[in-house]
């Protein structure tokens, strides 16, 4: 079994990857003050919860885009399991064929995205990750990586509105029965929710006008299955292990055979 290990701002998730299916994940909050110690610990007890044998793994994979704690996390791995982890960057194969100004500030996430993506759906395809950001990625016809976008997650910026206005509470970002809304909890979750699903039909569209052709939209991330329902655009596949899977597929690589 491989151990494949999602670095993001708000958690941390795990996952046990055979034959590139998901066995069993888990999550834990991303906390920077906790120690290595604390960080295996915790993962520890999470995975023989779930019956997995921490000594017994294959190998062990992390994607990060919280670079001040990718060596705290990757040292508690190291304690967990006896393991060198490999941390996806620069000097890792990954077969993407990126074509970005700078291919080094590439995230983790985005690439193992973009690797599932490219082997599992039909070209061109646009990934979208809806965590503490809200990312595309694109990979045209051709298999290049070529770009994308990031936008404000979904508790990003319910934080940003309820800090900013001084009469506008916290509420749980939930849809609303209708989008004109009567009063203001039901008023803020659906700017929220509904505002999010109206941003990603016209970033999809106005991507695929760019890229002059219909493309294959995959969605993954916390977020993803409280708002792709209401886009309009009703053809998105929703992915809750497409990064996973894409770390399962960079770690083969980069095996020796």
């Amino acid at each position: 079994m491989l151990l494949t290990v999602d670095l993001s701002n708000s958690r941390i998730t795990l996952a046990g990857m055979e034959d590139g299916a998901v066995r069993f994940s888990c999550q834990i909050a991303t906390v920077k003050t906790r120690t290595s110690d604390e960080y295996a610990a915790l993962m520890h007890l999470l995975l023989t919860q779930r019956g997995a044998d921490c000594g017994a793994l294959e190998g062990c994979i992390l994607s990060s885009v919280v670079p001040e704690l990718t060596l705290t996390l990757r040292q508690g791995l190291e304690r967990l399991t006896g393991l060198a982890p490999m941390v996806v960057g620069p000097g890792v194969k990954t077969g993407l064929n990126i074509r970005l100004d700078d291919p080094s500030e590439l995230g983790g996430d985005f690439v193992a995205a973009a690797v599932a993506a490219q082997a599992d759906y039909p070209l061109p395809v646009i990934t979208v990750d809806m965590d503490t950001a809200i990312g595309l990625g694109v990979t045209d016809a051709q298999g290049r990586y070529i770009g994308g976008v990031i936008a404000p997650g979904i508790m990003v910026s319910t934080a940003a509105l309820t800090s900013r206005a001084s009469l506008l509470h916290n509420v749980t970002p939930q849809a609303p029965d209708h989008i004109i809304c009567k009063n203001t909890d039901e008023s803020m979750r659906s700017g929220i929710i509904y505002g999010a699903a109206a941003m990603l039909d016209g970033l999809l569209a106005g991507m695929e006008e760019e890229l002059g052709q219909p493309a294959t939209v995959v969605a993954t991330g916390v977020w993803a299955p409280a708002v792709i329902p209401h886009c309009r655009r009703k053809d998105i596949r929703l992915d809750d292990s497409l990064i996973h899977r894409g770390l399962w597929h960079i770690w083969k690589k980069n095996q020796k055979r």
